[in-house]
């Protein structure tokens, strides 16, 4: 029979939804399930569980391959194969895309006036390449479109989409079906012709390595829709635009690591939580190492093994860090590559939780 006055304890979901996409900038007690303000080293290829990960390498991107300077070039430039035409540009002191005839591909014809003015500012131009039926032109600190690339006409006019969109580094761009997407100091950002999406929104405040200093090229997962940044041959970060919200994944850091959301006490009353509860798959025995957050310190429990070599089912992890406190949140520092996670919860023995996001 309880004793009076004691609340039963019961156990409160903290993280379910993986993996977990990067918020740094959110208050950690506003963030939603699915969103981790420090995280790396995920798997992202089997949704739906917490798991070590490898970092994609991603499948490099023939759209921004040049072509041979034509016959008759009228300046030293880059040429690209665009929509069946040749498109040219020089990056020193570049105001003026210039454009062949259609369907020549080894000699410069001029039509029309030949060149595109992109002059509305004088930074150089850093790449010419095609999304859609469009060609961007991505300056220093300009953003440009040439809209419907394709037409035989060769009437075009370069359209100044946004400042402070340019692409300073010639190799962080990449077209994922019909939408653009760069890195710039700014962060990572996509355009589909209409609108312009800041994907690193989540984590303005703290960039590194998702902006193009940070960053050398882009490659891609294609059919999942990944953009796969690198420096070097490096996968430094990962960007998931498959959905109605990108996901953040980070790979710039060695090791693993997940941080939960951080839970607080409803009415002013202390809370105290003594065990974490995982619901796992385990191809092998796997070990865990877990700290905790006590309000604002994080303090470091011991390391756990999971037994037998190959199980699934609920563990029930006690804690050494008992403490009453206001807030309470968790981290795995270390895990077996053997180990699978569904979701994770913890025993609330007295108090009552909220977040945010929900009350």
């Amino acid at each position: 029979m309880p004793v009076r006055g004691t609340p039963d304890a019961e156990w409160v979901p903290i993280a379910q939804s993986f993996p977990c996409s990067l918020n740094k900038d959110s208050a950690p007690e506003l963030l939603k399930d699915g969103e981790s303000p420090e995280a790396y080293g995920q798997g992202i290829d089997k949704p739906g569980l917490l798991y070590v990960g490898t970092a994609p390498s991603g499948t490099a991107w023939t759209g921004i391959a040049t072509a041979s300077a034509p016959t008759y070039a009228p300046a030293i430039c880059t040429w690209r194969m665009i929509e069946n035409r040749l498109w040219g540009f020089v990056t020193a002191g570049g105001t003026k895309i210039y454009y062949g005839a259609y369907g020549y591909d080894t000699n410069y014809i001029i039509q029309n006036l030949g060149y595109i003015p992109v002059d509305y500012e004088s930074s150089n131009i850093v790449n010419a390449v095609s999304f859609g039926n469009n060609v961007a032109i991505g300056k220093s600190d300009h953003l440009y479109v040439v809209r419907n690339s394709d037409s035989p006409s060769g009437n075009f006019v370069a359209e100044l989409v946004k400042q402070a969109s340019g692409m300073p580094v010639a190799l962080d761009v990449i077209a994922i079906d019909d939408t653009l997407v760069w890195a710039n100091t700014h962060g990572i950002f996509s355009y589909d012709g209409r609108n312009i999406k800041e994907l690193t929104f989540p984590i303005r405040s703290s960039l590194a390595p998702f902006l193009s200093s940070s960053l050398t090229s882009f490659k891609a997962d294609f059919e999942k829709r990944r953009v796969v940044a690198l420096n070097s041959t490096a996968t430094k970060c990962v960007v998931d635009i498959s959905g109605e919200k990108p996901m953040l994944y980070d790979y710039s850091t060695a090791g693993f690591r997940f941080t939960s959301k951080t839970l607080v006490a409803a009415d002013s009353a202390p809370l105290m939580i003594d065990k974490i509860g995982i619901t796992y798959t385990a191809s092998a025995s796997a070990n865990m190492s877990l700290d905790v957050k006590i309000n604002q310190t994080w303090k470091s429990e011991s390391e756990f093994t999971i037994r037998p070599a190959t199980d699934n089912g609920f563990a029930e992890i006690p804690l050494t860090n008992f403490l009453a406190c206001r807030k309470f949140a968790m981290r795995i520092t270390a895990m077996s590559s053997s180990l699978y996670i569904n979701s994770i919860a913890v025993h609330l023995k007295q108090g009552g939780v909220r977040s945010y996001n929900n009350q």
